[in-house]
């Protein structure tokens, strides 16, 4: 049988966390904490978080207890934390179950955690009680909880290969730059350097020989063009291309760099 794993985020509750976890028994747990790097705040909830560990390590005293720190305002960290947990369980185990609680922590981790669990076919839950006051001291939903596991609709991600070459072109304007910040200009590489790049890694090649140097070196353009270059520009926005007609240089967009970050933990 499958292990099971489940992702939870601190917050002022306690059956509310607590109660899935004891529900399903899972072997290992990833118990974030809130860690807001803009304001410098650390988790205000602390008491909460001492008093459902100790609880769970009484009730299920087998169970892995991971402790880690997020940033509960940041979009993009919440995502690659939870996709480096999923890329290290499957792993060891393909066919692990990953549940995350997505009713506590804040707006943005559950709005995060339902895309990585879209992205990386995980299964979310959602846990809501007859009662709720969030005024009273202490937590904030008391009664009978009720858990929903609502349906995930799939997103069209992109291919691995078009991840893996904004990778190869991500490190290799890294590579030029040596990571100085260079902040008055757009970083870049040169189109004919990438092509070197794909033919060294693997990812392009003829399978019929020319002679003529020209005609060989006009077939791997066509290719590169096809095969990676129109799909990064046009469809998917991840490159753009200058307008030279020789020398092309290749940057990556906004929405490019975002998509590493997101992907960082799976390529």
């Amino acid at each position: 049988m499958p292990n099971k794993i489940h992702i939870t985020f601190n917050g002022r509750e306690d059956q509310r966390i607590i109660l899935p976890i004891i529900s399903q028994e899972p072997e290992k747990l990833y118990y974030f904490i809130a860690n807001i790097k803009n304001t410098k705040q650390k988790d205000e909830h602390m008491d909460f978080f001492y008093k459902n560990l100790s609880f769970l390590k009484t009730k299920l005293p087998f169970l892995d207890i991971i402790q880690e720190e997020v940033d509960y305002t940041d979009y993009i960290e919440v995502i690659q934390k939870i996709s480096k947990i999923i890329k290290k369980n499957r792993e060891e185990n393909p066919l692990c179950e990953v549940f995350v609680n997505i009713g506590t922590g804040s707006n943005i981790t559950a709005l995060a955690s339902t895309e990585a669990a879209r992205l990386w076919n995980c299964r979310v839950f959602y846990v809501f009680s007859t009662k709720y006051d969030p005024f009273i001291e202490g937590a904030r939903h008391k009664g009978e909880m009720i858990i929903i596991e609502p349906p995930l609709f799939p997103i069209k991600k992109p291919k691995e290969k078009f991840i893996k070459v904004l990778k190869l072109i991500d490190d290799a304007i890294r590579k030029k730059y040596n990571d100085k910040d260079i902040t008055t200009l757009e970083k870049y590489i040169f189109k004919k350097q990438l092509i070197e790049l794909l033919i060294k890694n693997g990812y392009l090649k003829l399978y019929s020989k020319h002679e003529d140097l020209r005609y060989r070196k006009s077939s791997y353009y066509m290719k590169i063009n096809k095969r990676y270059l129109e799909p990064l520009e046009k469809d998917l926005n991840y490159i753009r291309i200058s307008e030279e007609k020789r020398n092309k240089r290749i940057f990556i967009t906004e929405k490019g760099k975002i998509i590493l970050d997101i992907f960082n933990y799976l390529i």
